[in-house]
């Protein structure tokens, strides 16, 4: 597992995802109640999910409390993902992929009420000064943070040049989602019989 997180940073680090003090990448040790984290200068460890130190291992802990789908979770510092903050709302679903892989995304928000901005199955949005991003695996972690930046660079482009963001049809983003959530639920259902949890096949 170490091998994977390690190798998970670097591809990160690699897109510009993974840039700052603060910046973290953990994956949940399943049927364990841990999570292997690291965080900036490379340093893995183990923590606790019920009892974690404070900073940045608190914050991914508390996440998988929250959703118990959740396989692997980054804090991290992309450029345009961040600007988001500035427009101080929730990117709407605008990609049919977004809405399949996203889901909804919250407005920013303070880690405080982030058991709200997670209830309804999104995977991705800012939580003090910093991206949030989820997955039920570690390779669709790394599929939503790239995804979730790509789409940022498009509507932070659009909202500031003052041109018009059509949102998706109500029945794509209905039918989409509800592809999500079952992932998800096939993920919770995996992780509490403390097995990882598969790969989501198709689109």
């Amino acid at each position: 597992m170490q091998d994977e997180l390690i190798k998970a940073a670097s591809r990160l680090s690699g897109k510009g995802l993974l840039n700052r003090q603060g910046d973290a990448v953990s994956m949940l040790m399943v049927g364990e109640g841990k999570m292997l984290i690291l965080e900036a200068g490379g340093i893995t460890r183990v923590v606790s999910i019920s009892n974690p130190p404070p900073g940045v291992a608190a914050l991914h802990a508390q996440v998988y409390r929250t959703r118990a789908d959740a396989g692997a979770v980054a804090t991290l510092s992309p450029r345009w993902s961040l600007q988001l903050k500035g427009l101080n709302e929730a990117m709407p679903g605008i990609f049919d992929e977004q809405a399949r892989h996203l889901g909804r995304s919250w407005a920013p928000t303070r880690a405080g009420d982030l058991s709200a901005a997670l209830a309804s199955g999104g995977n991705a949005g800012l939580v003090d000064d910093s991206l949030l991003v989820l997955g039920i695996t570690r390779n669709r972690l790394l599929f939503n943070a790239e995804l979730f930046e790509k789409c940022a660079m498009a509507y932070v482009l659009a909202r500031l040049g003052g041109g018009r963001v059509k949102r998706l049809p109500w029945i794509v983003r209905k039918v989409a989602g509800g592809r999500l959530l079952k992932d998800e639920a096939k993920a919770r259902a995996a992780h509490a019989l403390g097995r990882r949890s598969p790969e989501p096949s198709g689109y």
